[in-house]
């Protein structure tokens, strides 16, 4: 965590509570996924990496029956008797307060009693952006419980704490588990080869000499997602049980199908579903292809296999847009650039590229400039390396 934000967050605590500093700093970042789309729920491989956004928390154990948490950026504080039965609040309106109190619960399941505490909570992840800050709030409500308690959870079981925080009735979000692992296990100048089955993990390494992640928010909201993700997902299953009974296997994701397999029963298959099912079968293996390219630092490959995802995420899996193609169509016309894609859901959001360092600057002014034109507004353009994950630090006695 940067000593700027580090800083912030101390001076807010001090400010809002009137005491001394906080005991406990905490950070976690968002991420942006390189390529492996709409495959994490199918059981497919990702490729994420944690950005230099993200969410910070200062904490101080007050010895008060309460717990007090202060949003920064909502400018709000909400409270609750510490120790308390949350089931009731599970109820109540979901707000900014929610994750945090799913994270608790989560502890309070595994016997954990949480004491008196004043948070602080802010962060520069931009909302709603698809760069994951909802996963970095409750990853980094996780690992500074973790620390606070001295529990000693591995990072990976609070990756999974925080996504069952969302997934309870306090959050209600049936989310996967690649932007929690992602922030909980990111590391610096790594990329984070996730398999979404087995939630076997590897950092791959990523050599920032030779690429700059540019990220380009085009500010399209993105009304849709919610039910052409579900419309997806039913679309998915229903491949995945086409093939197991034309292919005589119980294949349990679709990621277990292999091309072969695909390419040998894909005219049977309605025309809808057999693209669905072939963007997931071409998007395993240029993620496959992708983490190998990594380690040969082979640029020129992995911009091509960022284009063709983008491709297969517009044509087959039709998870794009106007303002997404557009972005990737002008990344492709400047010099410097390798590839771009859109990234996340779709429907709006982030496109990401990767770009010779010495050309970012002409970059990222060309796409502001063209994509201002074209729409009428300013897009949100971040440039990241690939950064450490969530981190905990002791401040107080």
């Amino acid at each position: 965590m940067e000593q700027a934000k580090t800083v912030a967050l101390g001076r807010a605590f001090a400010d809002h509570f009137g005491c001394g500093g906080p005991d406990w700093l905490a950070w976690a970042p968002g991420r942006v996924n390189l390529i492996g789309e709409h495959t994490d729920y199918n059981g497919g491989f990702v490729l994420p990496v944690a950005i230099d956004r993200g969410i910070g928390m200062a904490a101080r154990v007050t010895g008060e029956e309460r717990l007090r948490l202060w949003s920064m950026d909502y400018t709000a504080e909400w409270q609750c008797a510490a120790g308390e039965d949350l089931a009731r609040l599970s109820a109540e309106p979901h707000g900014w307060h929610s994750y945090f109190v799913a994270v608790v619960d989560q502890f309070q399941r595994r016997g954990f009693g949480v004491p008196g505490l004043d948070v602080v909570i802010g962060g520069d992840v931009p909302s709603g952006a698809g760069l994951s800050s909802s996963a970095a709030y409750g990853v980094c409500a996780a690992v500074l419980l973790d620390a606070v308690l001295g529990s000693k959870i591995a990072r990976r079981d609070l990756a999974l704490m925080a996504q069952a925080a969302e997934h309870s009735p306090f959050v209600g979000v049936r989310c996967g588990i690649m932007d929690q692992f992602a922030s909980a296990l990111g590391a610096r100048d790594h990329a984070l080869f996730l398999d979404c089955h087995t939630m076997e993990h590897e950092l791959v390494p990523f050599d920032s000499a030779g690429a700059a992640l540019v990220i380009i928010n085009t500010k399209k909201r993105r009304g849709l997602v919610e039910s052409e993700y579900n419309r997806r997902r039913a679309e998915c299953e229903e491949g995945l049980a086409r093939l197991c009974q034309l292919a005589g296997q119980p294949f349990e994701t679709l990621r277990h199908v292999t091309p072969d397999v695909f390419a040998a029963h894909e005219a049977r298959l309605p025309e809808v579903v057999r693209r669905r099912v072939r963007h997931n079968v071409t998007e395993n293996a240029r993620v496959r292809a992708f983490v190998e390219g990594l380690r040969r630092g082979d640029w020129p490959v992995l911009g091509t296999l960022l284009y063709e995802s983008h491709a297969s995420l517009r044509d087959d899996f039709e998870v794009s847009c106007a303002e997404l193609d557009a972005v990737v169509e002008m990344a492709g016309r400047c010099p410097g650039v390798h590839g771009c894609r859109m990234t996340g859901a779709g429907f709006g959001g982030c496109a990401v590229a990767l770009v010779e360092p010495a050309a970012v600057s002409t970059v990222c002014s060309a796409l502001a400039r063209d994509y201002e034109a074209l729409f009428g507004v300013t897009p949100d353009i971040l440039v990241s390396a690939p950064a450490g994950g969530a981190s905990v630090v002791r401040t107080g006695a």
